[in-house]
């Protein structure tokens, strides 16, 4: 797991909230923290999410931060991603993109699917209904170092 400095400021979006409240589910403080987390800090799993809303909310267990994830992604309004950890990480549902991922660091870019692969399944008559795609190599920061190049380069 990989330590990352987070801060949660502000409400989660009007958007989130509605999509939750249109669900017929309650807005409750808690998942107004969790969706806030999320929304400002995407890729983070549920021990990470925890220890974030704790900052804000000490009682907050760890078994409702779960369940809060799990009703979030059943109704659609969060998405996982393993990213090569054999756990889930988690992200507000947006446009569909890549995830890049650093196999040194953990670094995880979101960027736009290619063209190419819609092309492809046009092509094909497939009718795409979600995408789910991760890039793993080494980012930048990391390759620009001069003991991670060598052995790298020749993995």
């Amino acid at each position: 797991m990989l330590e990352r400095e987070v801060r949660v400021n502000d409400s989660p979006s009007v958007d989130m909230v509605s999509r939750l409240r249109s669900s017929g589910k309650r807005i409750t403080p808690e998942r107004k923290l969790l969706l806030r987390i999320i929304e400002q800090h995407a890729h983070l799993d549920a021990e990470e999410i925890h220890r974030i809303a704790q900052r804000d909310r000490p009682q907050i267990g760890l078994a409702t931060v779960y369940r809060t994830l799990a009703l979030l992604k059943n109704l659609g309004i969060v998405q996982t991603s393993d990213l090569g950890q054999n756990h889930e990480h988690y992200e507000i549902r947006s446009e569909e993109h890549v995830h890049l991922v650093c196999s040194i660091c953990g670094r995880v870019t979101g960027v736009p699917i290619p063209n190419a692969l819609h092309e492809a399944a046009k092509k094909e008559q497939f009718v795409v209904q979600r995408t789910h795609f991760e890039i793993f190599g080494i980012c930048r920061s990391c390759s620009d170092k001069p003991s991670v190049t060598s052995k790298a380069r020749h993995a």
